[in-house]
C-alpha cells in the first residue's frame, strides 16, 4: 500500500485540503520523503525527482526548494526510514532464557530489516560520496550493536573476552545483522521465516558455548 492509499499522502484529501497542505512546508517536506520511500520500496531503485514530485502531488521545482541536493534528500529519507524501523523495536528482557531472547530479537529484526532494506540498498551505493548517509547508516549500525549487547548482557558478562575484537559480541552482532538477512533473502532466495530460522540457529550455536549462570 502506498502513502496515497494509506491516507498519508495528498490523494485522499479533497482538493481544498490538498491546496492548504501544499502551502504547508512541513507537510510538503514529509510528502516528498514519503513519496521517495514509497517509490524505492516499490521499484527497488532510485527514482527521478520528477517521479518523486508526481507521487507527492507537487511540482518538480518543489523538490529543489526543500532539499539543496541529492545528498540532502537521501539523508533526510534515511532518517525518516530509521524512525519507521525503530518503531518495531520492543524491549527484550535480558533476564529471559537465552533461546527465547534469540527468537524474540530476530522476530523484531525481521520486521525492521524488511522495512529498511530498499532504502539501505540504495544508501550503500551512495554512501561513498555522501558523508551524511554514512553517518546515518553508522548510527543505525551502532543502535543494532547496542541492542544486541543489552539483550545478551548476562551471557556476554560470563565470557572474559566477549567485547574484544573478534569476540562474542562481534559474532552476535554479525549473526543478527542486516547483511546476513539480506544475503539469505536476496542471494539465497529464502522467505522471511526461513531466513529468521537460519539466523536463529547461528545465534543459538554461538550462545550455547557460554558458561551457565552460577
Amino acid at each position: 500500500m502506498n502513502d496515497t492509499e494509506a491516507g498519508n499522502g495528498p490523494g485522499r484529501a479533497d482538493s481544498g485540503t490538498r491546496g492548504r497542505r501544499r502551502r504547508d512546508p512541513e507537510w510538503t517536506y514529509a510528502a516528498l520523503l514519503d513519496a521517495l520511500l514509497g517509490l524505492v520500496s516499490e521499484d527497488g531503485r532510485e527514482p527521478t525527482r520528477k517521479a518523486i514530485a508526481e507521487r507527492a502531488g507537487v511540482s518538480e521545482r518543489t523538490v529543489f526548494v526543500h532539499f539543496a541536493d541529492r545528498e540532502a534528500l537521501y539523508v533526510a529519507a534515511a532518517r525518516r526510514q530509521a524512525e519507521r524501523w525503530r518503531a518495531h523495536a520492543e524491549p527484550v528482557p535480558p533476564e529471559e532464557e537465552t533461546g527465547r531472547k534469540a527468537a524474540a530479537l530476530l522476530a523484531q529484526r525481521a520486521r525492521m530489516y524488511e522495512v529498511m532494506t530498499p532504502i539501505r540498498k540504495i544508501g550503500l551505493g551512495l554512501e561513498a560520496d555522501s558523508p551524511g548517509l554514512r553517518g546515518v547508516m553508522a548510527e543505525g549500525d551502532a543502535w543494532f550493536r547496542a541492542d544486541v549487547a543489552a539483550v545478551f548482557a548476562p551471557e556476554l558478562g560470563r565470557v572474559a573476552d566477549a567485547g574484544a575484537p573478534g569476540g562474542l559480541l562481534d559474532a552476535l552482532e554479525a549473526a543478527s545483522s542486516w547483511a546476513v538477512w539480506d544475503h539469505l533473502r536476496s542471494r539465497r532466495g529464502l522467505d522471511g521465516a526461513a531466513a529468521r530460522a537460519a539466523m536463529e540457529r547461528t545465534l543459538r550455536a554461538l550462545l550455547d558455548g557460554v558458561p551457565p549462570s552460577p
